[in-house]
């Protein structure tokens, strides 16, 4: 018989994690299956979900688990806020579960929202009195809710990897594609702040000072990985100069193609018949029977046979009235069963 999950305290769990990253170390608390969590079937067994309704059920035991553990909530007080990191890993689960269909997510968000947000809001259970509140207005509600998340994230990782970053070569060439990288959210959501569009972060100004851009060249290894991209980049244009591509050795074959010759001609057929298919080849003939000089050219060496000519001139125009019936323009339908 298996023994019970143990009553592992989060605190726990953050600690051992074998995660470098403060963000990754959280989720992976988070995730862990191995916790006993039946102390809080009470409150949320009486979730209803038409489907993944046990995985949304064991979500919400989840969040109660954190929140009895945690300790009271004062919001925006320093740059780390793990009530941010825990609105965005159910969110982020959930997505997961209803594969980007955000009515589903939300659906199941506002299922576990209204247990959450009683238990924390009044005094009734007092180990859940004034802690962690749901933030689904504050960073969920937008599109881009996932590039929220991945700033923040990058912005709480900040003073975990960026000074070791300016001391260490190793750590360095570890992490500094990962701090290059998020330059791009920085670009994007200083727009966004700056035009003051109501979709910037609440957090944007506690996470500013960390724009990667004038920071990757104080990094230890920024002169290194610079040469070492040089390098590679002459070694590439040094490597095409020597090995021309197949694209540029094909497109001579097609430029002698084009000359119509007896030979050619008949290569080109069973070419068609092999590989492009009857019609084409039908069409070909056509219109080199019709339009170019090869068409009195094959008359005058064999013979015109009207009824032949007929038929391919009746082909032609048929194949011209359907030129569709090959085109691929199947529509997809999703089907999602109703919550």
């Amino acid at each position: 018989m298996p023994s019970p999950p143990k009553s592992t305290s989060f605190l726990k769990l953050l600690s051992s994690s074998s995660k470098e990253l403060i963000s990754e170390k959280f989720y992976d608390a988070m995730n862990n299956d191995s916790l006993d969590l039946s102390k809080y079937d009470h409150e949320c067994n009486n979730i209803r979900l038409s489907t993944k309704k046990n995985e949304v059920k064991t979500l919400c035991k989840k969040v109660l688990k954190y929140l009895e553990e945690s300790e009271e909530w004062e919001e925006n007080k320093s740059g780390y806020d793990d009530c941010i990191l825990l609105n965005y890993w159910l969110y982020y689960k959930l997505s997961e579960y209803f594969v980007d269909n955000k009515d589903y997510i939300n659906f199941a968000y506002a299922s576990i929202e209204n247990i959450w947000s009683n238990l924390v809001k009044y005094g009734y259970k007092t180990s859940y009195y004034k802690k962690c509140k749901p933030l689904y207005l504050n960073i969920l509600i937008h599109d881009d809710w996932k590039k929220g998340k991945e700033f923040y994230d990058y912005c709480i990782n900040y003073n975990t990897i960026v000074p070791l970053c300016k001391s260490f070569d190793e750590t360095c060439m570890e992490h500094y594609e990962y701090i290059e990288k998020k330059s791009s959210l920085y670009e994007y959501f200083g727009q966004i702040c700056d035009s003051r569009e109501n979709n910037c972060p609440y957090f944007y100004e506690n996470c500013k000072a960390y724009n990667p851009k004038p920071i990757l060249h104080t990094l230890k290894c920024h002169d290194t990985i610079v040469s070492q991209r040089a390098a590679s980049e002459m070694a590439a244009k040094a490597d095409a100069i020597q090995h021309p591509t197949q694209q540029v050795l094909g497109s001579g074959s097609h430029a002698s193609d084009t000359a119509s010759t007896p030979e050619t001609s008949n290569i080109g057929t069973k070419f068609g018949h092999s590989v492009l298919g009857v019609a084409p080849v039908l069409l070909s003939a056509t219109a080199l029977y019709r339009y170019t000089p090869v068409g009195s050219w094959i008359r005058k060496l064999g013979g015109t046979n009207p009824d032949s000519m007929r038929d391919m001139e009746e082909f032609s125009s048929y194949t011209q009235e359907s030129g569709d019936m090959f085109s691929d323009n199947a529509t997809n339908y999703i089907s999602y069963q109703s919550l």
